[in-house]
């Protein structure tokens, strides 16, 4: 009998305590912004991770919620490093009219899949891969962190330093519909344009004003043109704010503006083009800025990630569950810093799920059983490794 056969059936036999452990994550409210509730999340993961001999380090972000590094020794070869995040996208009260919910083979709730579905397999799979496969290492390490699903902008250099002296990395990022695993990632860039008029009364003193709207609204067709479906180029423009009153010339706007590219000089060119349009727009009299930049780089694949998911491969056929690979598509999690590195490194090792980050949001329940015993596979394959 193959390893991912027998952990099928130890995951069968635990899917109803992971549910039930979903479900108890997915009860606390994490949002970014909510750092009693990442805190909970950070400290909820750390005390099962200490039951399981991991010792827990836990380090205060300013203005967010607590993350956490919990590392254990052992005998083995490789450091292994898991890597996920204890927050999610929804707001404090989002539970009231979307409670955690099981409906027929899906199981749905905010940051069900992104991350908690995920956070729960990764404890099992560490769990199973331990006691039923053996695997022990030099050292395994989770990481927890606490602003991921704000670009991690805190953690970034924290999660690198990690990455370093890591030999492996595995990210708890869902799986994609009919079972995605991600391989490499495109870049993903937090951008603002930011432009300064003059306020005036729109009737008493017109053309004392300078709209700061004029430019930015000629600009939003231009920048969205810019997205290229075929070759996994988008920008979004997601927010624009102006002005004060209704009859006001407005002095100030700006736009929030969302762009991915597959590779790191897609994401170049990408962001000279802007640059020029940005350029034709602004004024002596209506000066027009861009600001921000790429929060997440391109990740490319490598021969030692190729090697990553051909665990995953077959592991995954030989008990049927879905698996394919998905390359450079156009969105990004911590997995892009690690991979940057050249860190062999892997994502999309939870559930399987679906519309992530919606109100649509669904784990696939059976998904729960199949990938745990994957996962538990690819950990105890790794440390039968001894080319590190």
């Amino acid at each position: 009998m193959s390893l991912a056969t027998e952990f099928h059936s130890v995951f069968a036999a635990r899917l109803d305590t992971m549910l039930t452990d979903i479900a108890e994550l997915v009860g606390i409210e994490a949002g970014s912004y909510e750092v009693e509730g990442v805190t909970l999340t950070s400290r909820w993961i750390g005390e099962r991770l200490q039951k399981q001999g991991f010792e827990l380090q836990y380090e205060q972000v300013p203005e967010r919620g607590d993350r956490l590094v919990a590392v254990r020794k052992g005998q083995g070869h490789g450091r292994l490093m898991i890597l996920g995040h204890a927050d999610t996208v929804w707001p404090r009260g989002t539970l009231e009219s979307w409670p955690f919910e099981i409906k027929g083979d899906l199981a749905t709730g905010p940051g069900v899949g992104d991350m908690r579905g995920g956070l729960v397999l990764a404890l099992n799979a560490i769990e199973v891969a331990s006691q039923a496969g053996g695997a022990d290492f030099e050292e395994i390490k989770f990481l927890v962190v606490s602003d991921e699903e704000l670009g991690s902008p805190l953690s970034r250099g924290w999660i690198e330093e990690h990455a370093k002296n890591s030999d492996w990395v595995l990210t708890l990022e869902p799986g994609r519909p009919n079972g995605g695993y991600f391989t490499s990632r495109g870049a993903v860039g937090a951008f603002y344009i930011e432009a300064t008029g003059k306020t005036a009364h729109a009737a008493a003193n017109y053309l004392k004003g300078a709209s700061a709207i004029r430019p930015l609204a000629i600009l939003v067709p231009k920048l969205e043109a810019l997205t290229d479906l075929d070759i996994g180029t988008i920008v979004n423009v997601g927010i624009f704010q102006g002005g004060d009153a209704r009859q006001v010339v407005p002095g100030y706007a700006k736009l929030h503006v969302d762009m991915r590219a597959r590779t790191l000089d897609a994401a170049e060119k990408l962001q000279q083009e802007v640059e020029r349009l940005v350029a034709e727009v602004s004024s002596e009299r209506v000066p027009v800025v861009l600001k921000g930049g790429w929060t997440r780089p391109a990740w490319s694949k490598t021969p030692e990630t190729q090697e990553l998911f051909n665990i995953v491969a077959k592991a995954s056929e030989e008990i049927g569950a879905p698996c394919f690979e998905l390359t450079n598509v156009a969105g990004g999690s911590d997995a892009s810093f690690c991979g940057a590195l050249g860190v062999p490194t892997i994502d999309g090792l939870g559930p399987i799920c679906n519309d992530i980050c919606s109100r649509d949001e669904t784990i696939v329940v059976e998904s729960l059983v199949g990938r745990g015993a994957v996962f538990a596979t690819l950990i105890a394959e790794l440390s039968k490794s001894e080319d590190v």
